[in-house]
C-alpha cells in the first residue's frame, strides 16, 4: 500500500443520525488497497455512514475529503469527475431496463467518453474480459428483468469497474448470492483490493469482515466505534459488539 489517501474524514457525523448520536466523531483515512467494514445491527445506520463517507450523504460536521478535494465544494464538473473515483452500488442497484448486459456495462463507459480514450471495440473487449474475471456464467444477451438479482449486481458490478474507480463501496452487497457464488465473488474483490482497489462495504458477513478487514466500524444509532485490526475488534470489551459478533459468528 501507498501512502496517498483516496478519502479523509475529519470529525465526521452523518447529517441524518437523530439528535441523540452522542459517539465519537469520526476520522478515518482509505488508502488504496485497504478494505473497510462498517458492520453492526441496523443496516439503515450502516448505509448512513457509508454515504456520508462517499461523499453522497451531508454532514451533521466535519469534512470528506477525496483525493484533496472537499465534497462540500465541488462544482458540478468535478462532482462528475469525483463520483467516477468513488462508485458506490447497493444490492438492487438499478441496470437500464431496455439494454442485454453487456451495453449496461458499456453505457457508463460511453457516457464518460472512455471510447474516446479507447477505440470502441477495445473497450468492449476489456468489458467482457473484466465480466468473464467476475462470473464467466453470465447471461449478457437478456434484458435485466429476465435475468437473476445475483447476475444484475454482477453486472453493475462490471459497470462500475469499467470506468477503474479508486473505491468501490457496496451496501450489503451479499444480499441475493447464494453460498457458493458468494465466496466466488468474494474472492474476485480480495483479488481487486491486492491489485490496489480499495474496499469500503457494510455487510453481516462477519467471516468475510474478519478475515479481510484492514480496519472496521461498528456503527449503533448513537455511537461508533473504530477499530485499526481483527484483533482489536475480538478484544474489545463492549457488550453490545460482543454480542453481535457472538450472534454472527
Amino acid at each position: 500500500m501507498t501512502d496517498s489517501k483516496i478519502i479523509q474524514c475529519r470529525q465526521l457525523i452523518p447529517g441524518k443520525l437523530s439528535t441523540g448520536y452522542s459517539g465519537k466523531a469520526l476520522d478515518l483515512v482509505i488508502s488504496p488497497g485497504e478494505m473497510i467494514s462498517i458492520i453492526g445491527p441496523n443496516c439503515a445506520i450502516k448505509s448512513l455512514w457509508l454515504k456520508t463517507i462517499c461523499g453522497l450523504e451531508y454532514p451533521l460536521s466535519g469534512t470528506v475529503h477525496i483525493h484533496g478535494i472537499d465534497t462540500l465544494n465541488l462544482s458540478a464538473k468535478d462532482w462528475s469527475m469525483t463520483r467516477i473515483k468513488v462508485a458506490y452500488l447497493h444490492a438492487d442497484t438499478a441496470l437500464l431496463s431496455a439494454a442485454n448486459g453487456l451495453m449496461n456495462v458499456l453505457a457508463p463507459a460511453i457516457y464518460h467518453q472512455l471510447d474516446k480514450k479507447l477505440k470502441e471495440g477495445i473497450l468492449a473487449i476489456k468489458a467482457l474480459k473484466l465480466l468473464e474475471e467476475i462470473d464467466p456464467d453470465l447471461d449478457l444477451d437478456d434484458l435485466p428483468a429476465y435475468i437473476s438479482k445475483e447476475q444484475q449486481f454482477k453486472i453493475a458490478i462490471a459497470r462500475a469497474l469499467l470506468l477503474e474507480p479508486d473505491v468501490l463501496a457496496l451496501d450489503n452487497p451479499f444480499t441475493h448470492f447464494e453460498i457458493d457464488s458468494k465466496h466466488q465473488f468474494q474472492s474476485f474483490l480480495i483479488d481487486r483490493i491486492k491489485k490496489g482497489l480499495s474496499l469500503l462495504i457494510t455487510t453481516a458477513d462477519l467471516s468475510f469482515v474478519l478475515n479481510n478487514s484492514d480496519k472496521t466500524l461498528f456503527a449503533e444509532h448513537d455511537k461508533l466505534y473504530y477499530f485499526d485490526s481483527k484483533q482489536a475488534l475480538l478484544n474489545c470489551s463492549i457488550p453490545a459488539i460482543n454480542e453481535y459478533i457472538r450472534l454472527n459468528s
